[in-house]
């Protein structure tokens, strides 16, 4: 998908696509608001780009990694322990990756209000 973004209908229009988990995937995506300058422009679809196409993954990541370290420095013993434990890496995981959505959609949310006042 690509969006171009030249007036205030476009950026209503672009925050109606902002959600939690249907973001769409933008391929392109083109700043032509006046009162921006070049360098502006391309920041600012460099960064909503890359907030739409934002997946959580990195904080699912980390997340997940934190929780095994914990669970290693805490040497579960028996099967129910390491069941236990594997369950807790998997909702950390999980966990991580809803924060990590929910954190690049409250940028991306701020971006179009700061690119909305900019114009």
């Amino acid at each position: 998908m690509n969006i171009e973004i030249a007036r205030a209908a476009d950026l209503d229009r672009v925050e109606t696509l902002v959600s939690w988990l249907k973001r769409p995937h933008l391929d392109r995506v083109t700043v032509t608001m006046p009162g921006l300058d070049t360098t502006e422009r391309e920041r600012a679809a460099r960064t909503i780009r890359h907030l739409f196409n934002d997946c959580g993954c990195a904080w699912s990541a980390l997340t997940f990694v934190v929780a095994v370290a914990a669970a290693v420095l805490a040497r579960p013993s028996g099967g129910t322990a390491y069941a236990m434990a594997a369950l807790t890496c998997v909702a950390a995981a999980v966990a991580g990756k809803l924060l990590g959505l929910a954190w690049s959609r409250q940028r991306l949310l701020a971006r179009l209000r700061a690119l909305r006042s900019a114009s």
